[in-house]
């Protein structure tokens, strides 16, 4: 199996599969380059396919310190250039997204083509000018989530990570599937329903201090002043039934971005690749191969 080492001595897995021009699959938090299984076989028909595992998941290793958002993109970078890629398109899920917000504060635009963000705000906490964050542990109400919240999603991490990788796989999913005491229906048929064990499962091979410390670092992290420097095409993909983010972060980030284009998914939720992974596959090569295409 493929690993490069970083500068700080980890051994980082990634996957190389098919031709064509770079395109960069990153993954979200206590998922893997295996969540993209959907999409490789498809994309890798069109494109060279990198699916890393970043740091602490997966089949990478993890370290004592360096776990927050600015090392995931300092990893890309050294990535990058291990394969000697100087220009590459990207796809990030979740905070995935934010890894590829952290590279362009850190090193500009200039080796990225285009951008495709799957169900990310470019902050999570709300603040006095901020509502479309996540929504809040006690109040459910959209763009509600505080300090108090984020430390009570912490200790749940920390005391029984089985438990929180269960509602984790849960909370993927449709947030209709949710009762008003958040109880979960799960005799209800839905998209992904076929996903749901395998997601926790791959969930819990994760440590709970390595996930709660990129955590920490990723709801630390502001990036709405960097997104009109965001200066390439960009898709912003998300489910209308997710339970994370509302539809008003999305017109924020179509408003702030330069060059960017929002494509609703119905009926699904955070995991929207996953959910609807034909449609999604269709709209991102699309949106890959436009220009090119019309250059020749």
């Amino acid at each position: 199996m493929p690993f490069f080492t970083t500068d700080d001595r980890v051994r980082l897995y990634y996957d190389v599969t098919g031709s064509g021009p770079p395109l960069i699959l990153i993954h979200g938090l206590t998922a893997s380059s295996l969540y993209f299984h959907k999409q490789i076989p498809e994309f890798s028909s069109r494109f060279s396919v990198v699916a890393p595992d970043l740091r602490g998941h997966g089949r990478s290793e993890s370290s004592d310190d360096h776990l927050t958002i600015a090392r995931l993109a300092e990893d890309l970078r050294q990535l990058m250039d291990f394969l000697q890629i100087d220009c590459f398109s990207v796809v990030g899920w979740s905070m995935g997204a934010h890894v590829i917000f952290e590279f362009i504060k850190r090193y500009g635009c200039g080796r990225i083509d285009k951008i495709a963000i799957i169900d990310m705000a470019p902050r999570l906490l709300k603040s006095e000018d901020w509502s479309f964050g996540l929504p809040g542990v006690a109040s459910r109400r959209p763009g509600d989530f505080g300090h108090e919240d984020n430390l009570l999603v912490l200790s749940s991490m920390l005391d029984d990570w089985p438990a929180y990788c269960r509602v984790l796989a849960r909370r993927l999913m449709n947030k209709s599937l949710y009762n008003e005491k958040m109880e979960f229906d799960e005799a209800a048929q839905f998209a992904g329903k076929e996903d749901l064990p395998w997601l926790e499962e791959q969930a819990r091979k994760n440590r709970a201090c390595v996930i709660a410390a990129f955590w920490v670092s990723m709801s630390a992290k502001d990036y709405r002043p960097l997104l009109p420097q965001v200066t390439v095409p960009c898709l912003i993909a998300y489910g209308t039934e997710s339970n994370y983010y509302p539809a008003g972060n999305y017109d924020y980030m179509a408003r702030a971005l330069p060059d960017a284009s929002v494509v609703p998914f119905e009926g699904c939720g955070h995991a929207l690749h996953l959910q609807a992974a034909e449609r999604f596959n269709q709209i991102v090569i699309a949106f890959l191969q436009k220009g090119s295409m019309d250059n020749g």
